[in-house]
């Protein structure tokens, strides 16, 4: 029921700036084009189920929150489409450094041809989203992406250097997902505010309330990887057989007695996870509440963005409070 709100929340968002978003969509198919006949073929395939669209629809949703003349507006339709290039290429990168071989429901570039195709496609994408960028006519909103490229690759290159690091402290988890994930959401909110040439402390407060987002969707992603079900469209124990130390399993090492740490450590230095392992961690995830200790995380940056929000007064604030709502709900 709760994804079920979850997506009907996406929908009203999506039915809000749908216009724009269509527009959006048009650029991105047009970007994809080139002589090289492979370019196209892969880039239609790769967005052929193009998700939630979360980054370049919430980028047109703050745009029409603070631009009263947001129908006059064309280049945060650049921006947006920009995000979604970014995003793609950290997808298609990310794919070839997990081993993913399913990507929105359908097999990986990767798992279809090859790393060298998949990272070749990304690195196409991340070109093209600097070209949109110059149709944003702001040399500052372009600095501002430019830099969110660089502290994504941060992002990896930290969560690369604590893998199967049992000592991750849940400060250090934060600013794995904040560079990783929340950094995206946090320039995504922002760039409409930069191009209006909004005042900093504004461009701050939407800057903050992406990260927010950010850090908050990532930690009930990372939840659900133990609590989820085929309903919430989670691969149950992706990131648990990959060895990835999480919020859950760091709030868990907090709680068990030392002979259980100890064997769930084990379990972690191992080079290959089985469900058997699976089965006892999630035991003792659900013996020690783990789950509602996420939740209760999670609620403390949803403080903060309702306050943020508070300056506003619209439907499009409202629609990303409800957003924010739901995306705690997806793990109860």
């Amino acid at each position: 029921m709760n994804k079920i709100y979850f997506n009907k929340n996406i929908q009203l968002i999506h039915k809000e700036i749908q216009g724009k978003l269509k527009k959006t969509n048009k650029i991105i198919d047009t970007y994809l084009n080139s002589e090289i006949p492979i370019i196209p073929k892969l880039g239609k395939y790769f967005f052929k189920k193009k998700g939630k669209q979360l980054r370049p629809v919430l980028c047109l949703l703050s745009s029409k929150m603070i631009n009263k003349n947001y129908s006059k507006l064309k280049t945060d339709i650049y921006m947006s489409a920009a995000l979604e290039f970014i995003h793609a290429a950290t997808l298609l990168h990310d794919d070839v450094i997990d081993k993913g071989t399913i990507r929105r429901g359908q097999k990986s570039i990767n798992e279809i041809w090859n790393n060298k195709f998949s990272v070749l496609l990304g690195d196409f994408m991340f070109s093209k989203s600097f070209q949109l960028m110059n149709q944003g006519k702001s040399l500052k909103a372009m600095g501002h992406l430019s830099e969110v490229s660089s502290k994504i690759s941060e992002g990896e290159f930290l969560q690369l250097s604590n893998e199967n690091n049992m000592n991750l402290k849940s400060n250090e988890y934060i600013k794995i997902i904040s560079l990783k994930t929340a950094e995206l959401f946090g320039a995504t909110l922002k760039i409409p505010a930069v191009l209006a040439e909004k005042n900093n402390k504004e461009i701050n407060n939407l800057y903050k309330l992406g990260i927010n987002f950010g850090i908050i969707f990532q930690i009930i992603d990372d939840t659900l990887d133990y609590f989820g079900d085929k309903k919430t469209g989670k691969q149950i124990g992706k990131d648990f057989m990959e060895g990835k130390i999480t919020l859950p399993i760091i709030l868990l090492l907090k709680k068990i007695p030392i002979n259980n740490a100890k064997k769930l450590k084990e379990i972690f230095n191992k080079n290959n996870r089985n469900q058997k392992d699976f089965n006892f961690a999630f035991s003792q995830l659900e013996k020690y509440e783990i789950k509602k200790d996420c939740l209760s995380y999670a609620k403390k940056y949803q403080i903060k963005s309702e306050n943020i929000l508070g300056k506003y007064n619209n439907k499009q604030s409202k629609l990303l409070k409800d957003l924010l709502v739901s995306s705690i709900k997806r793990q109860n």
